[in-house]
């Protein structure tokens, strides 16, 4: 049964009134869960998808070619994902946001960025010829000539790579520790 929840507070970038709304809910593969949203005037949004139930920290590592494309990957914002084959890591911050796609939409966000970043870097002729390096493998692995690995780390266990293909392990507590959380944090513990 869903239930729903709001809390008042202030904007992290325009210091104006920000409502997050807490909506709990019962989803396949998670168990419960719990939906937290906020969006403000100034265009600062949030969102995040927070499991209810206790799980340990996980490492998902999946080598994909363009045939694993519509397999599912569930970030959570204490999620980071690498693609090491890119040099990418993608760390959450304090803007993080969750978000459920799949593996193409993943490398489609990636792509998106590099060429962004190539963009800009036109006049640094060693950062222009990396960018489109980078290109061209995301191209190959689109045209299924080429594999990558996409790695998902998260220190409380709310991400996921959903596939039998996918090897999923626990993170040490040492691992778990060094990653970054994102915004917000509970320690029920203390």
């Amino acid at each position: 049964m869903s239930q729903e929840a709001n809390i008042v507070s202030t904007c992290p970038l325009c210091t104006e009134t920000l409502r997050f709304t807490f909506n709990t809910d019962e989803i396949p593969f998670f168990g419960e869960i719990m939906l937290v949203s906020a969006q403000c005037t100034c265009g600062f949004r949030y969102a995040d998808t927070i499991s209810l139930n206790e799980r340990e920290a996980a490492r998902y590592e999946l080598r994909f070619g363009s045939d694993d494309f519509t397999t599912r990957v569930i970030r959570s914002t204490s999620g980071t994902m690498h693609i090491p084959e890119l040099g990418v890591k993608v760390e959450p911050g304090s803007g993080s946001e969750a978000f459920i796609s799949n593996v193409e939409g993943v490398l489609r966000r990636v792509e998106e960025v590099v060429h962004m970043a190539t963009k800009w870097s036109s006049d640094d002729p060693d950062k222009f010829e990396l960018g489109n390096r980078l290109l061209e493998t995301i191209d190959a692995v689109k045209r299924g000539e080429q594999e990558m690995t996409l790695i998902l780390d998260d220190p409380f266990g709310n991400s996921a790579i959903v596939s039998p293909r996918a090897h999923r392990r626990a993170l040490t507590q040492h691992e778990a520790e060094e990653l970054k959380t994102g915004m917000i944090t509970i320690d029920v513990s203390e």
